[in-house]
């Protein structure tokens, strides 16, 4: 089932509530785009930044897709994947829901509002059964599977919830990541919205607790950043991937350490999105 989702009038707005989840669990602040002419982050660009982190309600929950099958087609490929919901609990009823780039935090489609899980964390359309509680997979109907059909770098988020939002599992599906790897390192580009206007980069495999210069190139049009690593060699970027003037072009993001090299680039503007 597919409708609006309309929050309960005593809840807070659901904006409000994933700031106030992943402040919670994150020790330190997402590293933002700093330096002469960074543009300060968006509200929904910063809202899926921490979405990507994950809730953490409970510590460490979060949902894991496998792909099933995919179909082409003149218009791009429909991509089926099953769902798992690590640190769900067997016998509660949640609401799953579905958050796509171009809308409002709050403006969440609801794809079922009533989903299951069974030992193995697979995600059901109903209570599970006892022959259906150990199964990795189920081919009798009952799997709440989800098809999409996205661009390169293209990120659909989703979250499973229960009924009072005290429990809260994010999951971000990528089927097409825009990323370079080189040695240790790795950079990934997710667009903000369907012109990517903005995008968000995230590193990891660079040396730890770091300050560390990055580079952003548009059009000719070069902006000098600078990240900070946690303790685990990872950082965040939020970044505009046009210059002021510039409607369509590439936005390339890269960093350079002693041991590696990693770059991006990330089409923008009228025309850019094309799904795969």
């Amino acid at each position: 089932m597919r409708s609006r989702f309309g929050l309960h009038p005593s809840l807070p707005p659901f904006a409000v509530l994933l700031i106030a989840a992943v402040a919670v669990s994150v020790a330190a602040p997402p590293v933002l785009a700093s330096g002469s002419g960074a543009k300060k982050p968006a509200s929904i660009e910063r809202s899926q930044l921490l979405w990507d982190q994950g809730f953490d309600l409970p510590p460490g929950a979060h949902l894991r897709f496998a792909k099933i099958d995919e179909t082409a087609a003149p218009d791009g490929h429909t991509l089926h994947y099953r769902i798992y919901a690590d640190g769900a609990q067997p016998g509660t009823p949640y609401v799953l829901g579905l958050w796509r780039i171009g809308t409002a935090v709050d403006d969440l489609e609801v794809l079922s509002e009533t989903a299951y899980v069974n030992h193995k964390g697979l995600l059901l359309g109903n209570l599970p059964n006892p022959a259906q509680q150990d199964s990795d997979t189920l081919t009798d109907g009952s799997e709440l599977d989800v098809t999409v059909k996205v661009a390169k770098g293209e990120p659909v988020r989703f979250i499973l919830h229960s009924q009072d939002w005290k429990t809260m599992i994010g999951g971000t599906l990528i089927p097409y990541p825009l990323e370079s790897v080189n040695k240790n390192c790795r950079l990934a580009a997710l667009i903000a919205d369907r012109d990517a206007n903005s995008a968000l980069f995230y590193f990891d495999g660079l040396p730890p607790n770091t300050e560390l210069a990055a580079q952003g190139s548009s059009n000719g049009t070069v902006q000098n950043q600078t990240i900070d690593t946690d303790a685990k060699g990872h950082a965040t970027l939020i970044a505009p991937t046009h210059p002021k003037g510039v409607d369509t072009g590439t936005m390339t993001e890269s960093v350079r350490t002693n041991a590696c090299a990693v770059s991006v680039s990330v089409p923008f503007g009228a025309g850019s999105y094309h799904p795969m």
